[in-house]
């Protein structure tokens, strides 16, 4: 066991009884194994050592190593836990999940696992097709909550719901890009701007 996947090891307090538990605590370790290591470099062994489980328990949660890694995508674009509270404005709503774009540290696990997901994926037919399905997903989702927005006249009426979201959505992921080759707080910063100034141009 490497020394990286000994310091994740001893960093993660062994998940409480319950599946749902199990599930995320496994979920939790494979992002920070592929952002330290890659995917290509990721063993079902590595994630048993590092999540302090047996390799049959990680076995019957997820099956094989592509399923572990499109679930742990998949589990990431859940929505955020305080969704609740911006229920009933779907601007705030679009302003929540765009945000989440901002890188939260110089080395954003999350941000480095899409990365190395993104870069399997052009090597890999069922990654790939994956990461395309939830690309589409997103932006049919994202294009949703703008057409929400001008029904409750949040934003203007002439906006095409379904272009904004493409756009919007571009943008985001080229904003990621640039964080993770620029991993400054002054660049999250303008990221964070230049993604507010887009919605608040949706505004009247």
């Amino acid at each position: 066991m490497s020394e990286t996947t000994l310091t994740i090891s001893a960093r993660r307090a062994r998940p409480r009884p319950g599946q749902e538990c199990t599930r995320h605590h496994v979920l939790e370790t494979v992002y920070d194994l592929i952002s330290e290591h890659g995917i290509e470099g990721l063993s079902m062994r590595q994630v048993a050592d590092a999540a302090g489980l047996s390799t049959g328990t990680i076995n019957y949660h997820f099956g094989n190593k592509q399923s572990l890694v499109i679930a742990a995508l998949e589990s990431a674009y859940e929505l955020p836990s305080d969704w609740e509270q911006y229920c009933g404005s779907p601007s705030a709503q679009l302003r929540r999940l765009v945000f989440g774009y901002v890188c939260r540290s110089p080395r954003d696990r999350f941000w480095r696992f899409w990365i190395n997901y993104l870069a399997a994926s052009t090597r890999n037919d069922e990654l790939s097709a994956h990461q395309r399905t939830r690309y589409e997903r997103q932006e049919r989702f994202w294009a949703r909550l703008i057409r929400d927005a001008v029904k409750v006249e949040e934003f203007k009426k002439s906006l095409d719901p379904q272009h904004e979201a493409e756009q919007l959505l571009s943008l985001a992921h080229g904003l990621v890009v640039r964080q993770l080759v620029l991993p400054y707080a002054e660049v999250r910063a303008e990221a964070r701007a230049l993604l507010g100034a887009r919605i608040d141009s949706f505004r009247e």
